[in-house]
């Protein structure tokens, strides 16, 4: 049941920084990553203007354009698996925009089990 939330900084040389055929790609190696089922692993993506990112106390320049990947899982993986995971994240999800894998940003959000619903029902 992993849901990945993927927030993409671009600059208006990039209309369209990726396309279905992407995603789909993106989300095929997530979904092998986690162990998924096929449907298992939904990935949302969204683009954010330059113009409405900025860091404090730095002036970001072109160059910087981050993207932010947000994890929900049943089930967080303890530390050294969590390690392992974040990093083959960054890895993929770099190759797979074309940006370096220092600009990927990985959060994890707590273990959804028990606490979030599929048609209403509670997954326990």
């Amino acid at each position: 049941m992993p849901i990945v939330d993927v927030e993409v900084v671009t600059d208006a040389t990039e209309p369209d920084v990726i396309g279905k055929e992407t995603l789909q790609l993106l989300a095929d190696e997530l979904g092998d990553l986690f162990g998924s089922e096929s449907g298992g692993t939904w990935v949302k993506l969204r683009t954010i203007d330059q113009n409405a990112y900025a860091e404090n106390s730095a002036a970001v320049g072109p160059d910087a354009r981050p993207i932010f990947v947000n994890i929900l899982r049943a089930e967080t993986p303890e530390r050294g698996a969590l390690r392992q995971e974040m990093g083959k994240i960054a890895e993929i999800v770099a190759r797979r925009l074309d940006r370096p894998r220092e600009n990927v940003h990985v959060l994890y959000a707590p273990r959804a089990s028990g606490r979030i619903g599929f048609g209403g029902e509670l997954l326990e």
